[in-house]
């Protein structure tokens, strides 16, 4: 079972996360690291957005694969590459496609540089599955 807690005597979230998640029961799922990579190895042609929208799937599929869903997820951390506020209307509309109902808790990172540099957007996230 989860517990969303937004706590009325700290500040409220400032985005499309929530301030803590309370779990009782289920099953952990830790997701490594996830990018742009396309089903044929190849990194999602286009920008930042298109980076985030392909990682944001392949998290989808992870969770498939694990007996879950995206609504399981709890936790997420991203890493960016470039400058949040030149994109985070953007950035955020995508999130809102994959997190609709709930927001998990979420850290948002700028990185110097990535493992390669094609890519742009990178997530890992924690899930409790029932």
């Amino acid at each position: 079972m989860k517990k969303y807690l937004n706590p009325h005597e700290i500040y409220p979230p400032t985005g499309q996360f929530t301030q803590a998640i309370k779990v009782t029961g289920g099953s952990l799922v830790f997701v490594s690291g996830l990018v742009g990579y396309e089903p044929d190895m190849t990194i999602a042609k286009g920008d930042i957005v298109r980076q985030a929208e392909v990682a944001y799937e392949n998290l989808r599929k992870v969770m498939e694969a694990a007996g879950g869903s995206l609504a399981d997820v709890v936790k997420v951390t991203i890493y960016i590459g470039e400058d949040f506020q030149l994109r985070r209307d953007e950035l955020r509309e995508v999130r809102g496609r994959y997190f609709a109902d709930r927001f998990p808790v979420s850290t948002l990172i700028q990185v110097a540089g990535f493992a390669s540099h094609d890519y742009l957007f990178e997530l890992e996230a924690v899930a409790v599955l029932p």
